[in-house]
């Protein structure tokens, strides 16, 4: 029995809505708080730079690199919640990571959850002109500079890359977290590649709640719920779907995003596909798990998908491309198919094959999607790893603090005077 932890939650929010980083950090503390821990939340909202001024838009691309104001933020908060740890999901941009020198200035270990590829790539997803990019792992990222990879801007790229360069030279990442958490091996592997340390790396995946009762009766329909871009592979779902003509199935499109105003009038006629827009998360797993099949055509190797978790937790088999942390998660005909990424008529082959997979088949694949959630994806057995990642952190934060304690006294020891013993006078002598 683990003995109540106080834990410090640390999370910037992107945007509002149910975004995949936000939903991992809520769950994880609330499956901290039901396991009797306490936690406190620090949490800035990126949202407060809309319509920010030009000055106070520069002053955030400087702050990306060193945040006064995450620093004093980070501080008060040890201060008045004295946690036993401090568990970050993400300090971009408002935070930034001098919240982990305020971190180690308390004395309290650092736990970083590692949601994104940031701290190898400047757009943080590894994707660069729709295709997967490693250019800037385990290198300088002249490549990030050269392309503007964040935002198509080079004061935004910049800033990231600043970020990044200027805390590997000063060891904030090699001596200020004492464990990271890898949602894939595959992840897990490029973030060695990027430089971090290897044995404080820790492979932990996402997971999600137990809807219980599965839903009996299926729509014959595939459903994508995710941000409607280019990135996510969304104009390759519907050039797939046009391919397809499948009048007994729908295409359900759940989400927003940069890119469904043109993608919706761009394929206003297509067949069978019905646009929701945003819906709360408890709607979006409801149509997850009515659905035949979940589809995810996502152009970037993503990390730990909740919509695949969120599958897997109703029995929905999913259709995902054949690359990055899909193939860690996904096994092909198992519990879902598998696709050559960035190819629609791939997708299009694979989605024919989803629609004609007879009932039994069908099953199979669903039993399997079931059966993966309740092995490795429950929030039981996250809580489990959570804890023993936790345990790690602290084991070595106590070795760290040993060795530099050695290590002063060995300097103390090295500049203090040394005596020489006087000689005892001789007996009979004056």
């Amino acid at each position: 029995m683990t003995s109540p932890l106080r834990v410090l939650q640390v999370h910037n929010k992107y945007r509002p809505g149910w975004g995949g980083e936000d939903t991992v950090a809520d769950l994880e503390a609330d499956l901290l708080v039901r396991n009797g821990h306490s936690v406190e939340r620090l949490s800035l909202w990126t949202r407060e730079l809309e319509g920010a001024s030009l000055f106070r838009i520069v002053g955030a691309g400087f702050g990306t690199v060193w945040s006064v104001r995450g620093y004093r933020l980070m501080r008060d908060a040890l201060a008045r919640f004295s946690p036993d740890i401090v568990h970050v999901h993400n300090v971009f941009p408002l935070l930034s990571p001098s919240i982990y020198w305020a971190a180690a200035r308390g004395g309290i270990p650092v736990v970083q959850t590692m949601h994104n590829y940031r701290l190898a790539c400047a757009n943080a997803i590894l994707l660069r002109d729709e295709r997967p990019c490693t250019d800037c792992v385990g290198h300088f990222p002249w490549a990030a500079l050269a392309h503007r990879c964040h935002g198509s801007s080079f004061f935004r790229t910049a800033a990231v890359t600043s970020m990044n360069v200027f805390h590997r030279w000063i060891g904030t990442f090699r001596n200020k977290i004492h464990a990271y958490i890898a949602m894939t091996d595959f992840s897990k592997g490029l973030l060695e590649r990027a430089g971090l340390p290897g044995d404080r790396v820790f492979v932990k995946p996402n997971f999600t709640s137990d809807p219980g009762r599965l839903v009996g009766l299926r729509y014959r329909q595939f459903v994508y719920a995710g941000e409607i871009s280019r990135a996510k592979g969304v104009h390759l779902l519907l050039a797939a779907w046009t391919q397809l003509a499948a009048d007994e199935f729908k295409l359900v499109m759940v989400g927003d995003g940069p890119d469904r105003a043109a993608l919706e009038h761009k394929y206003a006629g297509a067949l069978n596909v019905v646009w929701m827009g945003v819906q709360p998360r408890q709607k979006v797993i409801d149509q997850i798990a009515m659905s035949k099949w979940l589809v995810l055509p996502s152009l970037a190797y993503e990390n730990c998908s909740m919509t695949v978790l969120e599958a897997f937790s109703a029995g929905t088999p999913v259709v995902v491309p054949k690359h990055g942390s899909f193939r860690a998660i996904v096994a092909d005909r198992k519990e879902g198919m598998l696709f050559a990424p960035g190819d629609a008529a791939s997708l299009a082959s694979t989605l024919r094959s989803a629609v004609c997979a007879c009932e039994a088949e069908w099953m199979v694949w669903s039993d399997h999607a079931r059966s993966k959630f309740l092995r490795e994806l429950t929030a039981e057995a996250n809580y489990l790893q959570l804890m023993r990642v936790y345990q790690k952190a602290r084991e070595h934060f106590s070795s760290m603090s040993s060795a530099a304690l050695m290590e002063e006294k060995r300097n103390q020891s090295r500049y203090e005077p040394k005596h020489q013993d006087m000689p005892l006078p001789e007996k009979g002598r004056d």
